[in-house]
Order: C-alpha cells, then sequence, then structure tokens
C-alpha cells in the first residue's frame, strides 16, 4: 500500500486527528487524518513560532528543519498508517498544547468583513510593528495583553454594526505596562481609525481586564483578532522562551 503526494513525497507526517478516533474500530472508523512534514529554513523556523505564517506548525521532536504543513492535511487509512515507523512528536505537554493551538489558529479563524478589516489595518500596523520593540511604549502594552478580541453589536453581516474591543491582559507580575497606560495607548489609536462601510465604534470602545474579569457571555460573543503575537502565538506568550 502506497500513499503519493502532488509534488515530491514529504519526509514524514504528523497524525493531527484526536486520539479517540485513532484508537476507534477501523471497520467503524478507517481513517485518521495526517499533515505532511516540509523543509524550511531556520527563518522561517523563527517566523512560524511568532505566529507569522497560519498554515505552518511547529512539532516538538520533528528533525531539524522540518515543521508541519498543517493547510495541506490528508486522509489515510489506517492500515496504511500502522505500516509506517511510528516517532514520538511530542514529549512537552505545552509544546503539544501549543500545536493544537496552531489546528485552531489555522482552520478556526474568522473571516472578518473587508471594510472591517480595512478599518482597523492602523491598530494591527501598531500592534504588530511595536511587539519587537520591548523598551518603546507600544512594545510594552502590546507585551501586556494575552489576547484581543472583538465584540459585535449585532451579526457581523447587518446593516449597522458597532464593534467594541476586549483586552484580556496577562497576570500583573507578567505586565510590562499599567492599566492605565494600556487604556490610554490603545483609546488613542481608536479614536483615530477611520470607520468604513457599515461599521463603527461601540460606546464603551474598550474593555480591559484579566480572564477572570470577563463573563462567560463577553468571550463566546467575541472573536479574536488573529495578530501575530496576540491570541494565538503562543511563543510570544512564553516570556521565558522568546523568538
Amino acid at each position: 500500500m502506497e500513499a503519493y503526494f502532488d509534488e515530491e513525497d514529504p519526509s514524514g507526517f504528523v497524525v493531527v486527528s484526536q486520539t479517540c478516533d485513532i484508537v476507534s474500530d477501523p471497520a467503524r472508523n478507517p481513517w485518521v487524518v495526517v499533515c505532511p512534514l516540509v523543509k524550511v529554513d531556520s527563518g522561517r523556523v523563527s517566523e512560524i513560532g511568532r505566529g507569522a505564517v497560519p498554515r505552518l506548525a511547529l512539532v516538538e521532536n520533528a528533525p531539524e528543519g522540518l515543521v508541519a504543513e498543517i493547510a495541506r492535511s490528508l486522509t489515510i487509512s489506517k492500515d496504511l498508517l500502522a505500516s509506517w515507523q511510528r516517532n514520538q512528536g511530542f514529549t512537552d505537554p505545552y509544546k503539544a498544547v501549543e500545536f493544537a493551538r496552531s489546528l485552531e489558529r489555522c482552520f478556526g479563524r474568522f473571516a472578518f468583513p473587508d471594510d472591517f478589516n480595512r478599518s482597523i489595518s492602523p491598530l494591527l500596523k501598531k500592534l504588530k510593528d511595536g511587539y519587537g520593540k520591548e523598551k518603546a511604549e507600544m512594545g510594552r502594552i502590546a507585551r501586556s495583553v494575552a489576547e484581543l478580541r472583538v465584540r459585535p453589536s449585532a451579526a457581523w453581516d447587518t446593516e449597522n454594526v458597532r464593534v467594541r474591543f476586549l483586552l484580556i491582559l496577562k497576570p500583573e507580575d507578567q505586565r510590562k505596562a499599567q492599566i492605565a497606560e494600556i487604556a490610554s495607548a490603545f483609546e488613542a489609536i481608536l479614536s483615530k481609525l477611520s470607520w468604513q462601510g457599515r461599521f463603527e465604534l461601540d460606546e464603551p470602545s474598550l474593555q480591559l481586564g484579566t480572564y477572570d474579569d470577563f463573563l462567560a457571555r463577553d468571550y463566546v460573543e467575541s472573536v479574536a483578532l488573529d495578530i501575530n503575537a496576540l491570541s494565538f502565538a503562543a511563543r510570544y506568550q512564553e516570556d521565558k522562551n522568546p523568538l
């Protein structure tokens, strides 16, 4: 039994199916999903760690220079999987969770309307550019934020939509800036955005707090902004191992 790829045989595969699906009776569930391991240079590995390449993900125990191309997944039979040599992809539970978040990010990103994306592009640019500048104000502020979410006043495709930004902060001992400074900087940026189409700022435009300060409703009725350094890039949340 053989598997064929569209360009060249990859160096290996990483299994992304849930364990319960993998071990279930092949007669009832004969398939598993895998992603190919592809070669990238060291600079690309660093970009992946920063969340800049959503279609690629780091696999802890993969050979050097190989990463999972999760946007190019494929389904194979369990019979084929059983014929391959198995290597443990992860030994660090944290890195395994990080990989799961990469899958979530690749396939679960929200498709914001074009007018909204154009409206907030200056905000995204300031956050992305500022994150690497640790001593600058925006760098310290960006590194104090665990997640940035947006909550619309109505369905995204309705005629008039007011948007509110939920700024979920890291624990106090991990922040690089004070709450007042963070709020002031974000409010200044939001006040200068030029809103297009049916979108406008809600009142209030910004809510700040840690995860403990937000209601579950706030979270489930909002959507994460997919910013390299925020929301999904776990490498940036791990100060002990910055990239």
